[in-house]
């Protein structure tokens, strides 16, 4: 009975020496566990924009890493979700470097429902959520969150001083000069379409144009539109433009006033 009783006792010995050893070399595995990530892209796409954040993973550790699981979601300024993204990467050696990225799709049609992002440059606010096994049995999870700049396609619309000149014997040419900033990640596209309404909200006249606005430019053009010289006193020296643009996501409008 005593040689049993002994070899039981050596080998509870040698068990917790095992587990003792184990959870060393896990936590240190954990403590030398390299995960970052790199600056974050914008690109465009057929529906929106792709954010790329580019991650790396040091695996310093003596085990192997499995189930990493890397997911994000990505909320405006009020803390609305826009999107939520998921990346797996089934197996990560041990003493072996990683570099992947995590791709964001953003559809412009969800995001242009907001229109203080259309005309107002704001941040998204971004949630990273990463989980992982040491030696495919030791979970660890491991969380991080960071502010990404958003710029408006349509940043400072305005309208400068409108122009009437002379086009036929019944008819003049009114000129709106309009300008805006793209500070999106993407070509602002589409159809411009103003219409000029009085000091008493009666609509004049309207026009419209075709607008290639590059990403990070300055858009300056006109819109010409024509009136009855019967109508030229409804064109009040004061009143507001309704701003109409078009694109084949997405349309929005904005009221600016004029004079």
């Amino acid at each position: 009975m005593k040689p049993a009783i002994r070899a039981l006792g050596i080998a509870i010995t040698i068990i917790w020496i095992l587990l003792i050893v184990f959870s060393v070399t896990a936590l240190y595995s954990v403590m030398n566990l390299g995960i970052g990530f790199g600056e974050p892209q914008f690109s465009p796409s057929s529906r929106g924009v792709v954010l790329s954040l580019p991650f790396f993973i040091n695996n310093n550790g003596y085990y192997d890493i499995s189930k990493l699981n890397i997911t994000t979601r990505i909320m405006d300024s009020n803390g609305t979700v826009l999107t939520l993204s998921k990346t797996f990467v089934p197996l990560v050696l041990k003493g072996s470097n990683v570099e992947a990225a995590h791709n964001i799709s953003i559809e412009l049609g969800d995001v242009m429902e907001r229109i203080e992002l259309i005309f107002n440059d704001s941040f998204f606010v971004f949630d990273a959520f990463i989980t992982l096994n040491f030696a495919h049995i030791v979970p660890v999870q491991i969380s991080m969150n960071m502010t990404v700049p958003w710029g408006a396609p349509l940043s400072n619309v305005s309208v400068g001083e409108i122009s009437v000149l002379n086009y036929t014997d019944t008819h003049v040419k009114v000129v709106v000069p309009i300008s805006f900033e793209n500070h999106s990640f993407f070509d602002m596209t589409g159809t411009m379409k103003l219409e000029i309404h009085n000091d008493v909200d009666e609509l004049v006249t309207s026009g419209e144009t075709s607008v290639h606005a590059p990403s990070q430019s300055t858009y300056d053009g006109q819109v010409e539109m024509y009136l009855s010289l019967a109508d030229l006193p409804k064109l009040t020296e004061s009143g507001r433009v309704r701003f109409i643009f078009e694109t084949p996501m997405f349309a929005v409008e904005q009221w600016i006033p004029y004079g």
